[in-house]
């Protein structure tokens, strides 16, 4: 009788295998997590995946997978494994320096183009806590009439953000400097009466719990204070002196951190009464404040 012949290590098999591994390891999105590193490791791109199912990887293929999917067990965040994540349907190298982009964050994107396209006239925003610059270059790709500041306090950070902007072509209306919130490089005193500050800034708290995959990225992009809101009060307490009358500060906030930051924006008294947005799990999750005119 003939000896069986061994299964083979088929893409579709790989797959199957490693979204029940990551799974069993409480990885988020095991499925997907399996497929982003298989695309990867494949060199191809993650739809391709699906036409090769009967593809069996090389030994130098698998060993590569075998590696990430160690990597990603131990809750590294995917997309610092593979160095690109998506966002507003836009691809960015991601690195460790930065904050995993989330779909949250597309709301700063969405309110500021919604915005600033109705002006109908040449703009200028200005992205603070930058990071990876997915939300300055995002707002720069949908506005072609806008030009746009984007900071962070990292310089590893801005480094990333500009070869983002480079990648995506907008070098021409994207300048990314080191800055620490809305304090203003001194070589841009020009940047005034601003028509819009979008801001992802740290909003965690100094003790709060996070997830085990957030422990891997930047603190110092995360933590604000006891209450987490030291950044959000700095941005708000500075915006109005950097916004033109009817500009909008459009911030992203914790997921209870709403109620104090809408009366942190009312305390001005240089706001409108703030329209606070829901994100796609219906958390309230971003302010939009209008400059009183």
């Amino acid at each position: 009788m003939s000896a069986q012949r061994p299964a083979r290590w088929t893409v579709l098999r790989l797959l199957d295998w490693t979204k029940e591994h990551l799974a069993r390891a409480g990885v988020e999105a095991p499925r997907l997590a399996a497929e982003v590193l298989l695309a990867h490791a494949l060199g191809c791109r993650r739809i391709d995946v699906y036409t090769r199912f009967e593809y069996e990887p090389s030994q130098a293929e698998r060993a590569r997978f075998r590696e990430l999917i160690v990597r990603a067990a131990r809750h590294e965040p995917i997309a610092y494994l593979v160095g690109e994540k998506e966002f507003y349907s836009l691809r960015f190298k991601i690195t460790p320096d930065v904050l995993v982009p989330r779909p949250e964050t597309e709301l700063l994107v969405a309110e500021a183009v919604a915005y600033l396209g109705g002006l109908s006239r040449p703009a200028r925003m200005w992205d603070a806590c930058t990071g990876s610059g997915c939300v300055a270059i995002a707002v720069a790709a949908q506005v072609p009439d806008v030009h746009v500041l984007a900071t962070d306090i990292s310089e590893p950070a801005v480094a990333v953000a500009a070869e983002n902007a480079a990648a995506h072509s907008v070098t021409d209306r994207v300048l990314c400097r080191v800055a620490n919130l809305l304090a203003l490089p001194e070589d841009l005193n020009d940047w005034t009466n601003l028509d819009t500050i979008t801001a992802n800034p740290p909003y965690v708290a100094d003790g709060a719990e996070v997830a085990v995959e957030v422990l891997h990225e930047p603190a110092l992009a995360l933590r604000a204070g006891p209450d987490g809101l030291d950044c959000i009060r700095a941005i708000v307490r500075d915006a109005p002196s950097h916004l033109r009358p009817g500009g909008a500060l459009i911030m992203e906030f914790g997921y209870d951190q709403a109620d104090a930051v809408r009366q942190l924006i009312i305390d001005t008294g240089a706001f409108d009464e703030p329209k606070i947005v829901r994100d796609h799990q219906h958390i309230e999750r971003c302010a939009v404040a209008m400059r009183k005119e």
